[in-house]
């Protein structure tokens, strides 16, 4: 059975673009382009990998990941922007965000197809640096990573990031 992959973006060019890569790629897609409909899809099927945007209507993308922890907390993600910074590096803002909410990749829009592949398959095959990403996943939940307070934390600090971005 192929990786089940869930992609949620408001703006519904790129999610149609990344669905058709994804589906190239041999992935099975599911695409919501609100962060309800992404909550409802999470319902029915369990993903093995979420691909969110950052910056969306209603619901901010890590506050949607944290939701979606909720449900599944084995779930692994790649988050996408436009808005921040473009000169901070992946690390930077994994560093920034991590003590609220754990993220396996980060990149700023436009992401290429290939690289989105790569990504995808390097997400998928790799486990957390020396622990099994299950044992990430019981320390998320039981630690209070999945609480939505945590994630708007997280969005809170990245905000300063979106004003170096915009100038």
């Amino acid at each position: 059975m192929p990786d089940r992959i869930l992609v949620v973006d408001n703006e519904v060019d790129e999610l149609a673009g990344w669905e058709t890569t994804l589906r190239k790629g041999g992935y099975m897609v599911r695409t919501a382009s609100t962060a309800a409909r992404a909550l409802e899809l999470c319902d029915e099927l369990i993903f093995d990998l979420v691909i969110l945007d950052y910056l969306m209507p209603k619901m901010k993308g890590l506050e949607l990941l944290s939701r979606i922890r909720k449900k599944n907390p084995l779930v692994r993600s790649i988050v996408i922007s436009g808005w921040l910074d473009k000169n901070l590096i992946e690390q930077e803002i994994k560093e920034s965000i991590r003590g609220e909410v754990e993220t396996d990749r980060y990149f700023h829009k436009p992401i290429k197809n290939e690289e989105l592949l790569e990504a995808v398959a390097a997400v998928l095959k790799e486990a957390q640096p020396g622990r099994p990403w299950d044992a990430v996943a019981a320390d998320y939940v039981e630690g209070g990573k999945a609480s939505v307070s945590k994630a708007k934390g997280a969005q809170s600090k990245l905000k300063k990031h979106i004003q170096k971005g915009k100038a």
